[in-house]
């Protein structure tokens, strides 16, 4: 009898266990929740996860002081602003926030300087800190550590060390936005007193640049980093090239001369996330850049933010999913300002989801939760019950001029020809503008099958089915030189009867080889045209019409299955 009140605890213990498993066996079952929009219009985007588990975000009051807000519920809800400190200067930028070791908070601001147009000559963006002290419940008076001419700043890293590492950039005193590598450096200034005094780097990194680049030639630039396991600090730096750039240090000091990195980008900086499991998330736009009109250059393509994932400390990563879509992609873009989903910070929820914040211009910030599962996903679908959410369906046309063009809506949702209440894809030339195109993102794969129920229309002239490693905008030229694979659709052939077809694609980039089968019998191989080509996660549906084509095809569904990421 001595014994049965051990008895009865093992076996609550064992029932605690028997349940935990079964919840956990369920949870691994259910599908993995998409990103959830938070908040469209957040007060500012650098999100800070503090000790406690509560979300923090930092921002300023115009020329009166830095306030804070925060959250208790992974994002859902905000407290009203909280003073932090005073802080009068014009032309301040938004702060970066760093929650050191002794739970202390580090804020980073830039600070307008001079009222010309030179930068380094008459005109600066200093770099100014201040941090709390006695369990933040004090702020030393901000002081300035870096004088120059800087660009936005993507995060502040403390290494196991202690030393605390601001990566940033500075445009050199006279030197101009041209080959062979533009005008900015990028370098680190760190600390290791906890922000009582700062030392700049001895490293000048760069990055190559072209001649008749699409955009100002500024270099490598608006880095981020983040420390690795085997005690190296990862820096990834936004390029011009084509590629994020990347340097490795084992100090946060000295830096490895910047190469290329496995990431394809726009001209667009990117964001770094360690999850407390391990896992490393990177935040990028993994976007080709538009081709220029009768020689005019047009605005760096941000319609689409990706998200990736590592858990072997970046040597393979997994996901290269769409997380954000500019919101108004699909309208004629501001003729002046930064527009798109670009300049992403991160943090962790203590149930382990990811709170993002970015984009840029009116009406295009936000603040969404991901949860990291579905970014290791290996299956996509869409038919089109939820609209065209997923989808970039605009259409640019006309001139460009001072880096803008026109845009109008593409291809439109239909009603089903023979299903009542379903919607339908439709895919044609109504007009004299471009022919439509659509473009839908999935989990990336060296390896796998995507499968489409589709039906061409009496009078159609003329398609294609593309597969990509990247975001190539719709409409652009280049589209045909960048795919992985090219399946054309003819007015003739095994799919011109006008009925509903299955039609599967089984690439393997290994094999160099995407094979087709249409209603279950195989037709066709399509070579890889692209030899560069990295892990497919794109579609591209296409009319080539040269005329006018008002019947074009349907699409009913969509589906992608990654059997190797």
């Amino acid at each position: 009898m001595s014994r049965s009140p051990y008895i009865y605890s093992r076996l609550i213990a064992i029932i605690i266990a028997a349940v935990a498993m079964i919840t956990t066996v369920a949870h691994a079952d259910s599908p993995p929740t998409p990103p959830q929009l938070l908040d469209a219009s957040p007060p500012s985007k650098n999100i800070l996860s503090l000790p406690d588990g509560s979300l923090e975000i930092l921002y300023l009051q115009r020329g009166k002081q830095c306030v804070s807000i925060r959250s208790t519920d992974g994002g859902k809800t905000w407290s009203q602003p909280h003073a932090e400190f005073p802080f009068t200067k014009s032309g301040a930028g938004i702060p970066v926030t760093l929650v050191d070791r002794d739970g202390e908070l580090h804020a980073i601001l830039t600070v307008r300087r001079g009222d010309g147009r030179k930068p380094t000559v008459d005109y600066f963006i200093d770099i100014w800190h201040c941090r709390t002290s006695k369990k933040r419940t004090e702020w030393s008076e901000p002081q300035r550590i870096f004088a120059g001419y800087v660009g936005s700043l993507n995060g502040i890293t403390q290494l196991p060390s202690g030393r605390i590492v601001l990566p940033h950039q500075y445009w050199v005193p006279g030197r101009k936005s041209t080959p062979p590598t533009g005008s900015h450096i990028v370098t680190t200034t760190y600390t290791d007193d906890g922000g009582k005094t700062w030392t700049q780097s001895p490293a000048e990194l760069t990055a190559p640049c072209e001649a008749n680049y699409i955009g100002s030639n500024y270099g490598a630039c608006e880095p981020c980093m983040l420390p690795l396991k085997d005690g190296r600090a990862w820096m990834l730096m936004r390029s011009q090239t084509g590629y994020m750039y990347q340097s490795f240090s084992p100090d946060g000091a000295d830096w490895t001369p910047a190469v290329a990195s496995p990431f394809i980008a726009s001209n667009s900086p990117a964001s770094l996330l360690r999850l407390t499991d391990g896992r490393i998330v990177v935040f990028w736009n993994n976007c080709e850049n538009p081709s220029r009109v009768d020689g005019a250059p047009i605005y760096t393509s941000r319609d689409a933010l990706h998200v990736a994932i590592s858990e072997d400390e970046g040597q393979t990563w997994q996901g290269f999913r769409e997380v954000v879509r500019d919101p108004l992609r699909n309208e004629s873009p501001p003729k002046q300002g930064d527009r798109g989903t670009a300049y992403p910070y991160s943090a962790e929820t203590p149930e382990g989801d990811i709170i993002l914040a970015t984009g840029q211009g009116g009406g295009r910030i936000s603040l969404m939760r991901i949860d990291p599962d579905w970014i290791t996903a290996t299956t996509a679908a869409d038919d089109f019950s939820d609209g065209l959410e997923g989808w970039c369906t605009f259409k640019p046309f006309g001139p460009a001029a001072r880096y803008w063009r026109d845009r109008t809506t593409g291809p439109v949702l239909i009603e089903h020809p023979s299903q009542s209440g379903k919607q339908v894809l439709h895919v044609r030339r109504p007009d004299e503008k471009p022919a439509d195109e659509a473009v839908w993102n999935f989990p990336a794969g060296r390896t796998g099958r995507l499968t489409l129920r589709l039906k061409q229309q009496p009078g159609f002239q003329g398609g294609r089915i593309v597969l990509a490693d990247r975001f190539i905008p719709p409409g652009d030229p280049v589209t045909d030189k960048l795919a992985a694979f090219v399946m054309p659709l003819s007015t003739e052939g095994d799919i011109a009867d006008h009925d509903w077809h299955t039609m599967e694609l089984s690439w393997n980039l290994d094999q160099h080889v995407c094979r087709v089968k249409i209603d279950g019998t195989s037709t066709t191989e399509l070579p890889l045209v692209n030899p560069q080509s990295g892990a497919v996660s794109y579609l591209c549906l296409a009319s080539t019409a040269d005329e006018l084509d008002e019947a074009g095809f349907l699409v009913e569904s969509v589906r992608a299955d990654v059997t190797a990421p």
